[in-house]
């Protein structure tokens, strides 16, 4: 077993161990846990940050993913040869807090000798659900995550100049991503 081991590594092309050392990475950054301590485990609050520090580290981090999952899976397909995918998400990350919404009904009847009036009002009020940690601080309660959609994929492949191929790459985009075919670019990569 071991020998029959040993003979697959040395008999293995340099792609082959490209791919292999791409997948390792990749298994260890799933592997890896995020944030620190006992809070990692809590959902994450609703900021009003726009874009900055955390939200672009998280962003990027989200499409080098998912880049590097489709070039190791292309790079697989006879015939694709080397592959680099550039994609492009919507936006970023969106949580759904949970809302509060009590409300409230009054109704009031008054009648006269020869009039009758009523009136009723209805109010309604949101407030955020927090949640509190075990330090006492309180954070909101995030009931869902939205990940960002993808608004284009980029393939650039040694086999992007065989319409079989290009097909082939659309066909694997759309089924994993859910993208329309006009937003994937298939390009033949220069040697």
């Amino acid at each position: 077993m071991k020998g029959r081991w040993l003979g697959h590594l040395k008999g293995m092309k340099k792609e082959q161990w490209i791919v292999y050392l791409l997948l390792g990475a990749l298994l260890l950054v799933v592997l890896l846990p995020v944030g620190g301590g006992e809070d990692s485990q809590e959902p994450v609050p609703e900021t009003a940050d726009t874009g900055t520090g955390e939200e672009v580290a998280t962003y990027e981090s989200q499409t080098e993913g998912l880049e590097v999952k489709l070039e190791a899976a292309l790079a697989q397909v006879e015939g694709i040869g080397a592959v680099d995918v550039v994609l492009s998400l919507e936006s970023t990350n969106q949580k759904v807090v949970e809302k509060d919404v009590p409300s409230s009904r009054s109704s009031q009847t008054s009648s006269g000798a020869e009039e009758s009036s009523s009136s009723s009002s209805v109010s309604t009020e949101e407030s955020t659900v927090y949640q509190r940690d075990s330090s006492g601080s309180e954070t909101p309660y995030v009931i869902q995550e939205n990940y960002p959609e993808i608004r284009g994929v980029l393939v650039v492949a040694e086999g992007g100049d065989d319409p079989v191929v290009v097909q082939q790459i659309q066909e694997a985009v759309m089924a994993l991503f859910r993208v329309e075919a006009h937003k994937i670019k298939v390009m033949k990569m220069k040697s």
